[in-house]
């Protein structure tokens, strides 16, 4: 092939990588485990591009070094290419299910896998099994070509089966994502395979990978950069989205507010007041369902949105306890309190969303102001622990 192409398919793909990596890693708003796969993910590309190129264009040439060259570059490739596609994988895992538990015991098993997998590729040199480089420096498919094969795009069958096993955790927006991200990468892999010389792969990849990374900073625009959870902006989109549906809805929609939290500001700092605020934030994480949405609404307030049918005061009496185990724990030098008011949102009522939310918000002052006058510091009375009854926790 013409080595005008081989430069520019590698050069646009490895530009393209290259800006998303110097982009992305000047962002700290933005969760640090998925911003380290990400990296890791891209710095993968980087490497299996670059020693893709420099294999293919000096194919055939002639020179002591070239064949070494081709030895070393097609084998760096080999590997880099396989830690792309797995890294990749547990990155989109972790982007859907946000479980860094879950990604890290991905990560132990796909770092034996690529260990034992360049161990193999080191064998080749000598062996021959994956490919050899002839005595006119051309690159040869060995007998367990089709085996190296198999092994680099199994990532995308486990990404695949990942989807199907775990579609209820799935929001449709990212099984689209995931979906496109699919379909652009098996293009390249049946390039790959049908025609190894040429680096075809990459740009299909780079395409990839734009996608993915506008999705990523669409999906991080929406993100409380505090709490990790959504914030008033996704809330705005949210709502937008719900008030231009054609059919009828139903939404029971919660404004819920921390209590004393200017105290903490003002007594403690606001570092202690920020670990307030992550503090409520996990655990309404904890207490509502995948297809619910929460969001820092502003400040010290946030919103929480489920359909109508679902049991609301079952979903607060559960964040409220959460609240209370929290404050049995003694975790911080201080305790968590909150008010809240509710009310179900109908579409196509001819109720403002503006009017609706000054409701529960009037709403939830209401329940503040009820439990100030019977001067109780949560809106539960029942089954309170007593052990801490002393100094008024609960």
């Amino acid at each position: 092939m013409n080595p005008v192409i081989y430069i520019t398919t590698s050069l646009g793909s490895c530009l393209t990588v290259i800006l998303i990596f110097i982009n992305y890693i000047r962002k700290f708003n933005t969760d640090i485990f998925q911003r380290k796969l990400f990296l890791t993910f891209l710095s993968a590309a980087f490497v299996a591009i670059v020693a893709d190129f420099i294999g293919s264009f000096f194919a055939g040439l002639s020179g002591a070094g070239i064949r070494s060259l081709m030895y070393t570059s097609t084998s760096i490739y080999l590997i880099a290419q396989n830690c792309t596609y797995y890294f990749g994988f547990v990155f989109i895992d972790y982007f859907t299910y946000q479980n860094s538990s879950r990604s890290k015991k991905l990560i132990i098993f796909t770092v034996i896998f690529l260990v034992l997998y360049t161990v193999s590729v080191i064998a080749n040199i000598d062996s021959g099994f994956y490919f050899t480089v002839s005595p006119g420096n051309i690159f040869v498919r060995g007998s367990l070509y089709p085996l190296r094969v198999v092994l680099s795009y199994f990532s995308i069958l486990l990404i695949i089966v990942n989807v199907l096993i775990g579609r209820k955790n799935f929001k449709p927006s990212q099984v689209y994502l995931i979906i496109l991200f699919l379909l652009i990468n098996a293009v390249g892999a049946l390039i790959d395979i049908a025609l190894h010389e040429g680096s075809l792969e990459w740009p299909c990849f780079a395409a990839a990978v734009l996608y993915l990374y506008f999705f990523i900073i669409q999906s991080d625009s929406k993100i409380d950069s505090l709490t990790g959870i959504g914030n008033r902006y996704s809330f705005n989109e949210f709502i937008d989205k719900l008030s231009r549906q054609n059919t009828r809805a139903e939404y029971s929609i919660v404004m819920i507010d921390m209590d004393k939290f200017k105290e903490i500001n003002d007594t403690l700092g606001h570092l202690e007041g920020d670990n307030a605020l992550r503090d409520i934030a996990a655990i309404i994480k904890g207490v509502i369902r995948r297809e619910d949405f929460a969001a820092r609404y502003g400040g010290d307030e946030f919103i929480l949105a489920t359909d109508a049918q679902y049991d609301i005061q079952r979903m607060m009496y559960r964040i409220q306890m959460a609240v209370i185990l929290q404050n049995k724990k003694r975790i911080r030098p201080y305790q968590l309190y909150i008010s809240y008011g509710y009310d179900v949102f109908k579409t196509n009522s001819g109720l403002s969303i503006g009017d609706f939310l000054a409701r529960i918000d009037a709403l939830m002052y209401k329940n503040k102001e009820e439990r100030k006058k019977a001067g109780l510091p949560t809106a539960i009375t029942a089954n309170l622990p007593d052990d801490n009854s002393e100094d008024g926790n609960v």
